[in-house]
């Protein structure tokens, strides 16, 4: 179930790469389109034209089989963001090689656009890297033009669109790790919120919110495809006695432990959390009752072996269990007090073991 659900995430990752792709891709056909005038226009040499037009369509194609093979998720960075940048900008400074003096800005500003892709992807030192690379390119262009083309180069025009475009260039990888600096916090900022929303804070499990909606969205779904899952609930024994003799402190770390207990015993689909005070809930999708007692009955054979040494030697907690399994169409509440009703039962069987509900 655990590589189910990998697979699942990293489908909807590719899903989200591949969009990006398509947009890049859109970006070069136009910027493809913007040579084609260009050549038509007698700004652009031939040559020049067929070169940059051949290798935009080899990068648009060798991008599109390694999204479609899945080897970019083998790289750091599953999008390619850097190298398709820079092939961009490859495949634009050869453009420029072959354009004519009083077009060649033209082809600075496409230079800018594909700059962007990495803006909102990209930290700052990595943006300032590429901006190097794509002013170094323009060096070599330049020395390539008096080499080979002195008739068509003003030096000290080159040298001011050199200056601007670099000084603009590394402006956009300021900003842009500026930027990504923002998202970043932003982003951490929202993880901290979802965190809060649906942990709770002493155990670091599920809290009851989560574990309510949750259920809610199992009981929808059981509704409609017919799937069977099971309500568990289980509280600790005793426990106020830990607290009255030990303290609250390590009533508090008793929880702790057992929560980890508990979540380490379940499956990644399964749902784990707090119920309230000592108590605590587990949702088991796709499980019978005589699957979730298996279940049940590891938990508490785990919990029953943990040890407290910090606290005292002596220590250990047992849990006594209460199963349900939902009966299609009714409310959640309902399967929940069936299983608290085998709970109370297990407690008054002695504790420290789990009750199927109308045992």
């Amino acid at each position: 179930m655990a590589e189910a659900k990998i697979a699942l995430n990293t489908g909807a990752l590719q899903a989200r790469l591949m969009k990006r792709y398509w947009v890049a891709a859109g970006s070069s056909l136009l910027v493809l389109l913007l040579m084609f005038v260009l050549y038509w226009g007698d700004y652009l040499a031939g040559t020049g034209f067929w070169i940059t037009a051949g290798g935009m369509l080899f990068w648009i194609a060798f991008y599109y089989a390694l999204f479609r093979s899945q080897l970019n998720l083998k790289a750091a960075d599953p999008s390619l963001t850097i190298p398709q940048v820079l092939s961009a900008i490859l495949m634009l400074t050869i453009a420029m090689f072959y354009t004519g003096s009083e077009a060649r800005p033209v082809i600075l500003l496409t230079v800018l656009m594909a700059f962007v892709f990495g803006v909102f992807r990209l930290p700052m030192p990595k943006l300032v890297g590429m901006a190097l690379i794509a002013i170094a390119g323009y060096v070599v262009m330049i020395v390539l033009l008096v080499n080979f083309r002195a008739e068509d180069v003003d030096l000290r025009l080159e040298i001011l669109r050199l200056t601007v475009f670099g000084i603009v260039l590394l402006w956009f990888a300021v900003m842009g790790g500026y930027i990504s600096r923002l998202r970043k916090t932003l982003s951490d900022s929202r993880a901290a919120v979802e965190e809060l929303a649906t942990h709770d804070p002493l155990t670091g499990v599920y809290n009851r919110r989560h574990l309510s909606a949750t259920l809610q969205q199992e009981k929808l779904r059981g509704d409609r495809s017919g799937d069977v899952f099971c309500v568990v609930i289980l509280d600790l024994d005793f426990f106020k006695n830990i607290n009255d003799t030990f303290g609250h402190q390590a009533g508090d770390e008793v929880l702790k432990t057992c929560a980890g207990c508990g979540s380490r015993e379940v499956r990644p689909l399964d749902c784990f959390g707090r119920y309230g005070g000592e108590e605590f809930e587990l949702l088991l999708i796709q499980t019978d009752l005589e699957g979730a007692r298996i279940v049940a009955e590891r938990i508490r054979n785990a919990m029953n072996r943990l040890s407290f040494p910090q606290i005292s030697p002596d220590l250990r907690v047992t849990v006594s269990i209460g199963l349900a399994q939902y009966r299609p169409k009714e409310e959640i509440h309902e399967t929940e007090k069936r299983a608290d009703v085998a709970l109370y039962r297990a407690k008054a069987a002695g504790r420290n073991r789990c009750e199927v509900e109308g045992a």
